[in-house]
């Protein structure tokens, strides 16, 4: 009896996450306006993870294959250079990186670190792929969304390094000729 009632309460917990995930990802930039029994889907198929400060969620020159929601904490987006990791950004709840992974297999080009303990929700592009393959008529959909949001970041990047280059150059001095 006691093992069908400890089945009974792992199977209700798993269907709480399962409902949990749900409600985070249908309100996440990448899945906002996706029909929702896709989204159950990746639901479903997502992960958690956790990190404790310093620990490294993905290193840059390794194999991307998952998309990362930032649940709780903050992590650190850098970039090695020189021979020093380069902060680039900094993410806090409710951000997600990684989103280009589930579109094409290519080499982490950054690496994340948690700056607190952070909990993450995965999508890995194996998952992807199962969810698009289910529903194939909202590929082309997700594919764009996915798109649309890299370049609104990019374009949000661009814009915040320009203006650091330009604040920097005003600092200096202006050479006289």
């Amino acid at each position: 009896m006691t093992l069908l009632t400890t089945t009974g309460n792992e199977a209700d917990k798993k269907q709480s996450k399962i409902s949990d995930d749900f409600d985070i990802l249908r309100y996440t930039a990448l899945f906002s306006g996706v029909d929702l029994e896709v989204v159950k889907l990746f639901a479903y198929l997502a992960t958690h993870r956790l990190f404790k400060p310093g620990d490294w969620l993905i290193k840059q020159d390794t194999k991307a294959n998952q998309a990362f929601i930032l649940l709780h904490g903050r992590v650190a987006i850098t970039a090695r250079h020189q021979g020093q990791d380069i902060v680039l950004q900094e993410l806090e709840q409710e951000s997600y990186f990684g989103e280009l992974a589930l579109l094409a297999q290519f080499k982490w080009f950054f690496s994340a670190r948690a700056l607190v303990d952070a909990e993450v929700l995965i999508i890995d592009r194996t998952a992807f792929q199962k969810v698009l393959g289910k529903y194939p008529e909202h590929k082309d959909k997700l594919i764009e969304r996915i798109i649309k949001l890299r370049i609104d970041r990019l374009t949000h990047q661009t814009s915040h390094m320009l203006k650091r280059l330009v604040d920097k150059e005003n600092e200096r001095p202006i050479p006289i000729l």
